[in-house]
């Protein structure tokens, strides 16, 4: 079995030369298996191990005797441990959680704390076949769709902001495997009485279903059920791959908000549809646990119906019917981008900050010249600058603001202008404008408009340049890469797991 673990790790490229892992031991036959192989490994290679043994105060001198097994074990084998104890059932009450859910957190947490203080990059669990399964049944009975599936995977990246890598060498082999290999190498080891009792959910499927399957059904149910969920993860790779390509094609991202057309959306399969909607989901929150098929059937159910509709999914996060898209936002707050403007007259010439957008507006006054080139450009505009009778003012919309929308004087209310071009009721009072008085220059968000009565034409003499400028390098310096802002793209941060054992 030694050579069949080696080559699993070797083909999953899980472990490295030089790499300084964290391994988590329970006492139990799993973890002692999976930290006497990674011993023998680190014998023939350049191999850090940092042993962690967590007492999770649930099981009174049964804990402290495996505890004592641990160290034993690891000063046999010359390797370093850390042992730690925490009451479990009162942080399970405290925050509401299970036990189960305790445990875990307070392991992640404990492993994450080890590998910072060692500089270690991996954390090493003891998984196997047999808990496979067990977590593709537990999702099953929970009504999971084709991710939940796929079961465990060889190696993933914490997805809490820690780059570590959590890795199972024994996701190859059988648990019955494990014990014969313990057996072979003379190798004894600890039995948690709790994994005897049907206290809890998995123990449930592991003593009384997947036994029963093994027993009156087919002695290779437990490696059938593994090997599908092997099958599921290649559909599913061929299926993210193409929400992924989606994603960027049809999906607008401001400032943690998503809008995502919705004749684009409904040209896609229902599977990539609701997959778009899980992975933004994901994507806002670093997590999916809560969220269930009925929140991302009511998101795309909004595609049919009227606008300003609401749905309030999980995690503080709503979905908003808007004229074209459906937005998905925090409840909380709106962007700093939406937020409401403070007033601020602009200096002409000179550079004015917008106060809460980090925005700035750099002006300019020159004389127009005939044949001059107009910059074809959303975030930098040309004014007839003798057409203004006011001090330039750049704020959020007023009471009476209207613009000019045509070369024969016509004019036409900010609120009407904002229904024609589509602007959500909720995003009206937040939009940026440039305005002399009531009459709106420029409206830079909405289509970049800018009103006719002040556009460059023969008889203009001279210039007022605007140029705006985020100085975060976001939305507007997005719209021409020629403008030399100072600003650059950010990418994106791409972003639950099953209950991990020592």
């Amino acid at each position: 079995m030694y050579e069949k673990v080696c080559s699993f790790i070797s083909e999953n490229n899980l472990i490295e030369d030089n790499d300084r892992i964290v391994v988590g031991v329970s006492g139990g036959a799993d973890s002692v298996c999976l930290l006497n192989i990674l011993h023998r490994l680190s014998r023939n290679r350049n191999i850090r191990l940092f042993a962690v043994h967590i007492n999770h105060g649930l099981r009174g001198t049964e804990a402290d005797l495996d505890e004592e097994f641990v160290k034993k074990i690891c000063v046999q084998w010359g390797i370093e441990l850390f042992s730690f104890s925490y009451d479990v059932r009162r942080i399970a009450s405290c925050e509401g959680l299970t036990e189960e859910e305790a445990g875990r957190y307070i392991r992640y947490r404990t492993f994450y704390d080890v590998c910072e203080k060692n500089a270690c990059s991996k954390i090493a669990v003891a998984h196997n076949k047999n808990d496979n399964a067990e977590t593709f049944l537990f999702n099953l009975f929970r009504g999971s769709g084709i991710k939940g599936l796929t079961g465990m995977q060889p190696k993933r990246t914490a997805t809490d902001g820690h780059n570590i890598d959590i890795i199972r060498p024994l996701l190859c082999v059988e648990r019955k495997e494990i014990e014969a290999y313990l057996q072979s190498e003379g190798i004894s080891y600890r039995t948690d009485s709790s994994n005897l009792s049907d206290d809890y959910t998995r123990n449930r499927i592991r003593n009384r279903i997947l036994a029963y399957a093994a027993e009156e059904i087919n002695r290779q149910a437990i490696k059938n059920i593994h090997e599908a969920s092997l099958r599921l993860q290649e559909a599913w790779d061929y299926i993210e791959d193409n929400i992924s390509l989606c994603y960027k094609e049809i999906v607008e991202c401001r400032s943690n908000e998503y809008r995502i057309p919705v004749k684009a959306l409904l040209k896609e399969a229902a599977i990539i549809q609701k997959g778009l909607i899980r992975h933004i989901i994901e994507k806002m929150t670093g997590r999916l646990r809560d969220l269930e098929a009925k929140h991302i059937d009511a998101v795309l159910a909004l595609c049919g119906r009227q606008v300003g509709k609401l749905v309030q999914l999980p995690y503080g996060i709503v979905a908003e019917r808007e004229y074209d898209n459906i937005l998905l936002r925090h409840i909380s707050s709106r962007s700093r981008e939406n937020s409401l403007v403070e007033p601020v007259t602009v200096k002409i010439p000179g550079t004015t900050r917008i106060t809460g957008r980090d925005l700035i507006v750099i002006t300019e006054l020159f004389e127009y010249k005939k044949d001059m080139q107009i910059p074809k450009n959303s975030c930098i505009k040309w004014f007839d600058y003798d057409k203004i009778k006011n001090a330039v003012e750049i704020r959020s919309r007023r009471e009476g603001d209207y613009l000019c929308i045509n070369s024969s004087g016509g004019i036409k209310k900010l609120k009407d202008y904002f229904i024609d071009v589509k602007i959500p009721k909720s995003l009206r009072d937040n939009q940026l404008l440039v305005t002399d008085g009531s009459h709106v220059i420029w409206i830079p968000e909405a289509g970049s408009r800018i009103s006719e009565y002040y556009k460059v034409d023969k008889s203009t003499r001279n210039i007022l340049l605007m140029k705006l400028i985020n100085m975060e390098g976001d939305y507007y310096d997005r719209q021409d890469k020629s403008i030399d802002s100072g600003g650059t793209d950010r990418e994106e941060n791409q972003g639950a797991g099953t209950a991990d054992k020592q």
